[in-house]
């Protein structure tokens, strides 16, 4: 019932994503993933716009979190266009900093595409 009031559709696989992380975490838990995410600078819409396209994305760690961070930025990336891109595709938190570095470096490098436009 939570998770319809949310929004959800019941007949998607989003639903079904959503009823795994709310079914996982205690209200509290989910209070302090919110937290997380505003320390960083997002706004509590953020954060329930990005769960609303990713469910999972409430599940990662702070620590998690801040290393995708740290990665982007580290590329050059600046924190507003980082946060740009996590609320676009909030899925990239959990891209692993090799993987995020590789294909930054093949468009960059190889494809000659420009980090910033």
């Amino acid at each position: 019932k939570k998770v319809v009031e949310m929004g959800f559709d019941p007949k998607t696989l989003r639903f079904i994503q959503a009823l795994r992380v709310v079914q996982r975490f205690s209200n509290k838990s989910i209070e302090e993933k919110v937290d997380v995410y505003k320390k960083l600078g997002f706004s509590v819409n953020d954060v329930w716009g990005m769960f609303k396209k990713w469910p999972f994305s409430l599940t990662h760690s702070e620590k998690n979190i801040s290393n995708s961070m740290e990665t982007f930025l580290g590329l050059g990336f600046s924190r507003d266009e980082f946060t740009m891109m996590v609320k676009s595709q909030p899925q990239c938190i959990g891209y692993s900093s090799e993987m995020v570095k590789k294909k930054t470096e093949f468009l960059v490098k190889k494809m000659n595409w420009p980090l910033k436009a």
